[in-house]
């Protein structure tokens, strides 16, 4: 990607970032090319490509066996233990959120809380989720479908802020963003 398509990347995701909960769809039709051969959803491969270099170790969980080696070919990202990664990648429909081995930062240093980029098959026909917090009016409904033991997961989460992890959620050319400033409820109504 150029420095013009990165920078693409980049803002939609700060937009995504500061609008939780809401989706926001790459424009990657110029592009696709170069993520074709990703064995990553567009989204995902974009955002990969924008955001990790070699000095962003990642962590990488229940994966296809190729994307590690495309992580290093196209990223030079080193490959990390979850403990040490700044990023993780994994898919959403695999994931253990009751085990979370991510660093969540410290008290001094709460940014150091890693960033995971899920993959998921779709971002809207989940269990949905009342989401109120910084960047959102009053609240706001989400249902990405996520691996069982989310809501608690983000609960304990969040005795534990500004300690924490923020969620980068892909599918196809879309993402949503949940960070770990925002309160998350299963949406009882539904």
């Amino acid at each position: 990607m150029n420095s013009g398509q990165n920078q693409q990347v980049f803002r939609t995701l700060l937009n995504a970032m500061s609008a939780p909960g809401k989706t926001f769809a790459f424009d990657t039709a110029e592009w696709s090319d170069r993520l074709s051969s990703a064995p990553l959803s567009p989204a995902c491969a974009a955002i990969c490509l924008s955001l990790l270099d070699g000095a962003s170790p990642i962590s990488v969980f229940q994966m296809p066996e190729s994307v590690a080696p495309w992580l290093l070919r196209h990223c030079r990202v080193p490959i990390s233990s979850p403990e040490q990664a700044v990023f993780a990648l994994g898919t959403g429909k695999h994931w253990d959120w009751d085990q979370n081995l991510l660093n969540i930062g410290s008290e001094e240093e709460p940014e150091k809380g890693a960033t995971l980029i899920l993959e998921l098959d779709s971002l809207s026909d989940g269990a949905p989720l009342q989401l109120t917090g910084p960047g959102i009016a009053s609240s706001r409904t989400a249902a990405p479908r996520l691996a069982p033991g989310f809501v608690n997961f983000w609960h304990k989460q969040q005795g534990l802020y500004p300690r924490g992890i923020d969620l980068i959620l892909c599918c196809r050319n879309e993402c949503l963003c949940l960070p770990r400033s925002i309160s998350i409820h299963a949406d009882r109504e539904n």
